[in-house]
């Protein structure tokens, strides 16, 4: 309990004497923001919105300027041209409908404009450390949350996200996300790493998300490169027995879930030899994938714009399948940005995905640089793997997350090296 207690204070209190109430009010921003998307994920908006609002007001009265690198500039811009597309495709492509509201949901991919400058008034090194401490947090909690659902005869747990493909992709990167705190020197900040990672994976098996299930390799491959330029204060033989138990208790309390979903896609698997018109999870994919890749023949310069996205598609499929297809987009982020706005569509979303990377790469060259790439790299591959077979944008979850941690990735320069939350 000591060492919750410092923490509140760190967050509430920073121990910079010189912090302003700019930088306290990131802190808490920052910190928030990686706890609530399993549990809440509309606070994650709201807090976006709000670090918008109140960035906007300080540059319009000039509390703050815009004081962004050219690379910080190149990210941004990076970032707004994606939404940009989608907003000329659906004037170009009538009729006109909702269009105040398809703009409104674009507008997370232009906040790094306004959210990056209110960072910065944070010293280098203390926002980022805060967000991988908190993904920790958030993902035990998240854990405890998707038992109880497991518990009381629910499928595929959800989480507070109301949604089980949504908990397993939020799972997979702030499981992630919280792992990168082993390089703390904090006994407490490693104990949370593991167990947060582990709690994020758990997210990930009783979630049935078959999707994320793709990301764990890659994930480890990451983790492999990072851990290995940087040393970490945890003896193996404690990681090792540490994981075994871990792993062993994930497997008992996911295999359930995991064999359910393995046994539905077995299932599903001779449904697409069918022609009499049924549809499961997997025959309902390959029919969307089929009729946007035809869609996308058709018209592959500007598209259909988001409005006429589920009709252009459905047009393509047989009349006795259209009726079964209730879904706002095809399952893969990628047609789905081609229905929306053609080849350009495809290429602004394949733009937004490198922005982190890219604000990451061209940092100067230190142990903050690597730390962002490490961020950047968790960020792109969980977003392509489980977009490629699930939804990516578009999504009041998911487009917040992205946009957020895109700007935090910014935020330090390279030369930073990491410092736990709690230093004494």
């Amino acid at each position: 309990m000591k060492y919750f207690k410092q923490l509140m204070i760190e967050v509430l209190y920073p121990g910079n004497k010189a912090a302003s109430a700019h930088d306290r009010n990131n802190g808490i921003a920052v910190f928030l923001f990686s706890i609530v998307p399993g549990l809440s994920p509309n606070f994650n908006s709201f807090i976006l919105l709000a670090s918008m609002l109140w960035g906007a007001y300080s540059l319009a009265t000039g509390r703050l300027a815009m004081n962004l690198s050219r690379s910080d500039r190149l990210v941004a811009v990076g970032m707004s041209i994606y939404p940009l597309v989608m907003i000329a495709s659906m004037f170009i492509n009538p009729p006109y409908s909702e269009e105040l509201h398809w703009i409104l949901r674009l507008l997370p991919f232009f906040s790094i404009w306004l959210v990056l400058p209110r960072m910065r008034q944070s010293p280098d090194g203390r926002l980022v450390p805060l967000f991988i401490l908190g993904a920790g947090i958030g993902m035990i909690v998240t854990f405890l949350l998707s038992l109880l659902q497991i518990a009381f005869l629910m499928d595929r747990a959800e989480g507070g996200t109301t949604n089980a493909a949504l908990l397993g992709i939020i799972g997979i990167l702030f499981g992630g996300i919280a792992l990168l705190n082993l390089q703390s020197p904090k006994s407490m900040e490693q104990r949370i790493a593991i167990l947060g990672y582990a709690a994020g994976i758990g997210c990930v098996l009783l979630s049935g998300t078959r999707s994320a299930w793709l990301v764990i390799p890659v994930h480890l491959v990451i983790f492999l490169w990072y851990f290995r330029k940087h040393d970490f204060h945890l003896s193996l033989r404690s990681l090792a027995i540490t994981g075994s138990l871990l792993l062993v208790g994930l497997i008992a309390l996911g295999s359930g879930p995991v064999l359910h979903r393995i046994e539905a896609l077995r299932g599903d698997l001779p449904s697409l030899e069918r022609t009499d018109g049924e549809i499961t999870s997997l025959s309902a994919r390959f029919a969307l994938y089929k009729g946007a890749l035809s869609a996308i023949s058709k018209d592959p310069l500007t598209g259909y714009g988001p409005q006429n996205r589920m009709a252009s598609v459905l047009a393509e499929l047989p009349d006795n399948i259209r009726p079964k297809l209730s879904f706002t987009h095809v399952h893969n982020g990628f047609l789905t940005a081609g229905i929306d706005a053609g080849v350009f569509g495809i290429a602004a979303l394949s733009l937004m995905l490198l922005t982190p990377v890219i604000g990451a790469w061209r940092k100067k060259a230190g142990p903050g640089r690597d730390l962002a790439i490490a961020l950047a790299l968790l960020l792109f591959s969980s977003y392509v793997i489980t977009g490629s077979f699930g939804i990516m944008f578009n999504q009041k979850a998911l487009d917040p997350i992205f946009a957020y941690m895109v700007a935090l990735i910014c935020t330090d320069r390279g030369s930073i090296r990491f410092a736990p939350v709690v230093s004494s």
